[in-house]
């Protein structure tokens, strides 16, 4: 497990002015879902209309990365994960934001990956952190980025105290995303992955 408390973090002053919706002090992650304006990308809610493009992106070199996510990656798959997403956000679990890259060629509309927060525990503060982003736009701080909105989004606005991730051993570059965000390595975990039929070295 990598992880990263309140202590840890540089707070973005402006990062309120770029939540454009009218959350409720009380239930923070109720009424309206968030959009994150950052340098490089858009954060906002994942749209049914984006199931297609999940499922293109999914290729094997990321499903392989991810804990239990099927491949070949289904329409169907992309169109259950977002209706989830939906339930999630309602019942305040989670906040799953579609990846927009501002310099994608194609179309800045285009969703690029997913990050999502979850398994968020208001009463303990705390909640973990997951990301993907296509392979066509590695290389370019996509994830890097989308993980430093969100870490201090559940900091700045959620008011938790510490976010952890989970990650394989081997997935390098992730580990360098965390890294650059302030994360660092507590904790060794072999466990077993029904995915891949075997068990897998998990660090968080």
């Amino acid at each position: 497990m990598w992880r990263i408390d309140q202590k840890r973090i540089y707070f973005d002053k402006d990062l309120p002015n770029y939540i454009v919706n009218n959350m409720t002090k009380e239930r923070p992650l109720r009424k309206y879902f968030p959009k994150i304006n950052g340098l490089l990308v858009k954060l906002r809610e994942l749209s049914i209309s984006d199931a297609m493009n999940n499922s293109q992106l999914m290729t094997y070199n990321i499903s392989k990365s991810l804990w239990q996510v099927p491949y070949p990656y289904t329409i169907e798959d992309a169109v259950n994960f977002i209706s989830s997403s939906y339930r999630d956000f309602e019942s305040q679990k989670a906040a799953n934001f579609a990846i927009q890259y501002k310099n994608n060629p194609e179309d800045v509309n285009r969703l690029v990956g997913t990050i999502s927060l979850k398994n968020v525990n208001f009463d303990k503060k705390k909640a973990t952190v997951g990301y993907w982003i296509g392979e066509l736009y590695w290389g370019n701080g996509i994830a890097t980025e989308s993980v430093a909105l969100v870490i201090t989004f559940a900091f700045s606005i959620l008011r938790l105290k510490e976010i952890c991730a989970y990650v394989f051993s081997e997935n390098k570059a992730s580990i360098r995303v965390l890294e650059k965000n302030g994360m660092i390595k507590k904790q060794e975990l072999n466990e077993f992955n029904k995915m891949s039929g075997r068990y897998q070295r998990t660090t968080k």
